[in-house]
């Protein structure tokens, strides 16, 4: 029997900061109202030494904040080997870049988003587009030749539909960057089944399952959703607890029993993305669902993004 929360297959996640440089139009910093932190120190030692200790693998160091405004990011780097980080590029320039090439970093994610100047500012709000660009650019030669791979982030939405990832390709040039490629993701805000100009409203839990993560957030507490910003529904605290200690919590089960039951009062986080039951049936869970359990082994998650929350 799987556990209901099994580290083998979820997704792990350290949040080093939750500060922002910009206000994302799909992920409204601006609404969070969460006081600025960093992961202080001795706790980033901390969680590195349990996730070490019992062979986890964390897949990013970043949540909701900017991993690059992290003081420590390039050590912080080197605890989490295979780790990746994910980020706007405003921060990225050449400087940061060879700071991160000189870490055990594989994988980094630059977020722009779009290639249009004048579409730029509703989606990465404070950042300035002609900045991202040449931080990217710059990145790409200095990270040519080395190991690590370098993702640049294109996002499906009802505004930049049009665009494609051949114009991605030829805007950076990306045939001299073998270490290079385009990665399309949906616009997945914070408020999943609200409607704005970037994506249509969108009923039940995207991830198919509500316990798909492990996520550290800068204040130590863990959250089992990636949506749960303000640690609603916390499972654990790794500042006073062990991994099996939160693990072996009667929380979890009764908290995938209230899933089950969809108790959102019990659930509030859960509740945020179901509570527009009318606007899309429940089949499209079930099709998220099976594409979470096909992906492994069938490239259906490029499809399923063009179909589902558009």
């Amino acid at each position: 029997m799987v556990p209901v929360l099994d580290l083998r297959r979820a997704k792990v996640a350290v949040e080093l900061t939750n500060r922002c440089n910009l206000r994302c139009g799909m992920c409204p910093m601006n609404k969070l109202g969460r006081p600025d932190a960093d992961m202080p120190w001795w706790l980033v030692e901390k969680v590195a030494g349990e996730f070490a200790r019992l062979g986890i693998r964390v897949k990013w160091l970043h949540e909701m904040g900017e991993p690059l405004l992290y003081p420590r990011l390039p050590e912080a780097i080197d605890l989490f080997p295979g780790c990746a980080v994910s980020t706007n590029a405003m921060l990225l320039d050449e400087a940061m870049g060879r700071r991160l090439l000189a870490t055990t970093l594989q994988r980094i994610r630059l977020c722009i988003d779009t290639i249009n100047p004048r579409m730029y500012p509703f989606i990465r709000r404070g950042g300035i587009f002609d900045e991202v660009v040449e931080n990217i650019r710059t990145f790409l030669e200095l990270s040519k030749g080395s190991s690590m791979t370098v993702e640049i982030q294109r996002l499906v939405t009802t505004q930049t539909a049009h665009e494609s990832v051949r114009d991605f390709v030829e805007f950076f040039n990306l045939e001299r960057y073998p270490q290079a490629k385009v990665i399309e993701k949906t616009c997945e805000p914070l408020d999943t089944s609200d409607e704005t100009p970037l994506h249509e409203s969108f009923y039940g839990c995207f991830q198919g399952y509500p316990f798909a993560w492990f996520i550290v957030l800068a204040d130590g507490r863990v959250t089992h959703c990636c949506y749960d910003a303000h640690g609603q529904q916390c499972i654990g605290d790794l500042k006073r607890q062990t991994v099996e200690e939160i693990l072996a919590s009667v929380q979890l089960p009764r908290m995938m029993a209230a899933f089950k039951a969809q108790d959102w009062k019990t659930l509030p986080r859960c509740g945020e993305c179901y509570k527009h039951a009318e606007a899309k049936p429940p089949f499209y869970d079930f099709l998220i669902a099976t594409g979470r359990k096909l992906e492994r082994t069938l490239p259906v998650v490029p499809l399923a993004r063009r179909l589902i929350n558009r």
